[in-house]
């Protein structure tokens, strides 16, 4: 089923609980696979069960006690996703099937977009932001929760639900290191998307313009443009429905 990803990576330096264990864990990837974990992880065949095998020799533990983790290389510093929960009991991602939720697109702005591409015809959407600039974002976007939306019930309904959904994101994001990075990775939801369209995948900038509206008093407008960009993701939600039911037959 197509899923897409909200995912915290903490500075390697910040963890704690188990430094060593993932100090060795990131060396021992990047000098087996030439790099950090790639933005596709695809493997073929076997060759991550043997990388597994190899990696527990290394480490001198079982195989089935290997801990795992995703992590990203920014200015010489390593930051890390692991898959087990952190010290606040909270998980490092949020896996979302067949559609990415609106309020995902609000932690971040146009100019954190990366797109990856191969000739091979694989694609990645990526949105990256320190989480301490996300807090500051839902901050700023807490402030107009109690706007007096001069429209009709259903939109403020709407509005109101998505300002309450960040701030449930808001909770969790305080459970890390400020000094960590969030990520929005659109995963394989991009099967419905040309790979002539990634750059021009737009949902952050209009859920910001959104936002923006509603600060001048544009109700009208900003409804009209939350409805375009509901409908636009309804649609992308059935097709991958439609596309998961094809298979099942």
């Amino acid at each position: 089923m197509p899923s897409c990803y909200l995912q915290v990576y903490e500075k390697l330096t910040s963890a704690n609980k188990d430094y060593n264990y993932w100090k060795e864990y990131t060396s021992f990837y990047e000098n087996y696979w030439g790099g950090p974990t790639s933005p596709y992880g695809i493997w073929f065949g076997n060759e991550y069960e043997t990388f597994e095998n190899t990696l527990a020799d290394h480490l001198q533990v079982d195989r089935k006690d290997l801990k795992q983790c995703l992590f990203i290389k920014e200015s010489d510093d390593y930051y890390i996703c692991p898959s087990e929960l952190n010290e606040n009991k909270q998980s490092y991602s949020y896996l979302v099937d067949n559609i990415i939720p609106l309020h995902w697109f609000l932690l971040f702005n146009e100019d954190q977009k990366k797109v990856f591409k191969t000739h091979w015809g694989f694609g990645a959407i990526h949105y990256s932001s320190s989480i301490s600039t996300c807090l500051h974002e839902i901050s700023r976007i807490n402030k107009i929760q109690d706007s007096n939306l001069d429209v009709e019930t259903e939109f403020k309904i709407n509005f109101n639900n998505l300002i309450l959904d960040v701030l449930e994101t808001n909770k969790w994001l305080k459970t890390f290191n400020s000094d960590g990075i969030l990520i929005l990775n659109y995963g394989d939801l991009l099967a419905n998307f040309p790979q002539n369209s990634l750059d021009k995948e737009d949902s952050v900038r209009i859920m910001n313009d959104i936002i923006n509206l509603v600060k001048k008093n544009s109700f009208s407008d900003a409804k009209t443009i939350f409805n375009f960009l509901i409908e636009r993701w309804s649609k992308i939600e059935f097709s991958n429905q439609r596309n998961e039911s094809n298979l099942n037959n």
